[in-house]
């Protein structure tokens, strides 16, 4: 499954990012709705969202309180970054079971480096030990042994999405999926990308559709 990942200010305006595409990931942040906006977004019973809020825009308080109104009013899978897990996990979880319906993703990002297996595994553990249903994992890959490293990971988890960042790791964005990751991110055709790396919405169904035409 494709998440297209919504860049544009304006809920118009990200909307007609998506196009004909039904699954999106709301970064908050960026398309910037207000409550309203977004439980309206969230009703369509046609569209699934990931709703995230990137701290740097708003107070933390206000990134928080619409993720939990994401989970209670429609969203699929809620984002909470590892940093601020801790403090707001519990929450959102309590959010997430309330709802009967939305997940809870907690993400770690890392922007300069992937960490070896052991310190990768020790943070699926504690991510999960915080409340995650789903363990994101977007590191900066340098090496071909990076991006392995990331794959590497599917063969002992299946509640993962985890793929690299930078040009060498563009790869694994679409091979996250054929590894067993529940879905996985791409720039829209016409949108700026979110993360270093990210595809678009063509460039990783090239690669999915000549995987499957492989086998």
């Amino acid at each position: 499954m494709l998440y297209v990942c919504l860049s544009a200010e304006g809920v118009d305006n990200a909307m007609r990012q998506l196009g004909d595409h039904k699954c999106a990931e709301l970064r908050v942040d960026l398309v910037k709705p207000t409550a309203d906006e977004m439980i309206q977004m969230l009703s369509a019973e046609e569209y699934k969202y990931i709703v995230t809020c990137r701290p740097g825009v708003y107070e933390q308080d206000y990134d928080i309180s619409m993720l939990e109104t994401a989970a209670l009013n429609g969203a699929e899978y809620i984002d909470l970054e590892l940093e601020r897990a801790p403090e707001f996990s519990l929450k959102l979880r309590r959010a997430c079971l309330l709802s009967k319906k939305c997940k809870l993703i907690i993400s770690y990002h890392n922007y300069e480096t992937t960490p070896d297996a052991g310190i990768l595994k020790g943070i699926i553990k504690y991510c999960k030990e915080l409340g995650a249903d789903i363990v994101k994992m977007a590191c900066k890959s340098n090496s071909v042994s990076d991006n392995a490293r990331i794959l590497g990971l599917y063969g002992e988890y299946n509640d993962i999405v985890a793929f690299c960042m930078g040009e060498t790791g563009k790869i694994t964005r679409a091979a996250s999926v054929m590894m067993g990751a529940p879905f996985t991110y791409a720039a829209a055709d016409d949108g700026a990308p979110t993360a270093p790396g990210q595809l678009t919405i063509k460039q990783i169904k090239k690669i999915l559709d000549a995987f499957e035409s492989a086998h």
